[in-house]
């Protein structure tokens, strides 16, 4: 028996004899045997897989914008490889690298800070990208993201709105990721519009760990004068700094308001609630695979999409009161 018979049986049943297509069903069966789709697509030319490198799998945020991607690629008909470069560069190049070589027809990337050539490898492969999570300045990257300046501006100017003049930031480390620079750039320049002094006592550089949220509050605590408001870069870093506030008997809202950014669910169940930035993680995720889709299958350009975010006020924040001293 041939091998193209057997791969008709297997393929394309109805043109093989009913006798000979039931002794090769037969000895699969018997032998467990399990066809390749992927060599079988590497041999057509397309593999229908898509490639998503995350920073990390410990904020269920990057969870809910993973699952949007993976339920509208699998609704067109396609897989979701995901890689956690864990804010490396240099392990997210050898990601990115491995994508290449395993086919992939798409690549959707968190952030747009990475060397030129990994975007000029992409190009060469003829593999159609998108930068999520934030937006290169260079038109030449698309993005599906939302504004991450403005976002952040929006929770430092409801702080300063409610009377705030001493506030603190506790931000991701500025030389790994583009978003926790593009936040802390935000900070600065709502400052200095509202004629506010920027003190860098006040800035913390941290990972966006809970337990980082909590050392950086702990440090920001005994500055002189003790700021009254924080804003957190993420939500897991709020929820840290909470948590060592509360252990010094320093009151949320009312000694110190704190605000996040994500809206991660867990914000509306801790006590006291969080205030945060909410951001459109689903329907970026959503977006970004439709995108790349409509470019593999309809050759359609993928241009720039900006989706808004928004403060949620939540018990966590109060107006300051000013108080004798």
């Amino acid at each position: 028996m041939s091998v193209a018979t057997v791969s008709r049986a297997l393929k394309k049943p109805e043109t093989v004899a009913l006798h000979t297509r039931e002794r090769i069903l037969a000895l699969v069966a018997q032998h467990r045997y399990v066809p390749d789709t992927l060599a079988t697509s590497f041999s057509s030319g397309k593999t229908g897989l898509i490639g998503l490198i995350v920073p990390t799998i410990a904020n269920s945020i990057y969870a809910a914008f993973t699952v949007a991607i993976q339920a509208r690629l699998q609704a067109e008909g396609r897989k979701l490889l995901i890689a956690n470069s864990n804010y490396d560069t240099a392990l997210e190049r050898d990601i990115l690298i491995k994508l290449v070589e395993s086919r992939v027809e798409g690549v959707i990337l968190t952030g747009f800070r990475r060397d030129a050539e990994l975007y000029e490898l992409l190009r060469h492969y003829r593999i159609p990208f998108v930068v999520t999570w934030s937006t290169s300045p260079d038109p030449d990257i698309p993005a599906v993201s939302f504004d991450n300046e403005a976002a952040a501006e929006l929770a430092v100017e409801a702080l300063i709105e409610r009377g705030h003049r001493n506030i603190a930031i506790v931000c991701g480390i500025t030389a790994i990721n583009d978003r926790a620079d593009q936040r802390l750039k935000a900070y600065r320049r709502t400052l200095d519009r509202h004629g506010l002094p920027f003190n860098p006592d006040y800035v913390q550089e941290r990972l966006f760990e809970f337990r980082e949220g909590e050392r950086a509050a702990e440090v920001l605590l005994q500055r002189e004068p003790r700021p009254t408001a924080l804003f957190c870069a993420n939500d897991i870093l709020a929820l840290g700094a909470l948590f060592a506030a509360t252990r010094q008997g320093v009151r949320v809202p009312h000694d110190l308001s704190i605000i996040g950014f994500d809206d991660l669910p867990i914000a509306q169940s801790v006590y006291p609630t969080l205030s945060t930035v909410h951001v459109p993680a689903q329907e970026m995720g959503e977006a970004a695979a439709m995108k790349i889709v409509n470019c593999i299958e309809k050759n359609k350009k993928i241009t720039h999409l900006r989706l808004e975010s928004r403060v949620v006020f939540r018990e966590s924040t109060d107006f300051h009161l000013k108080r004798d001293s």
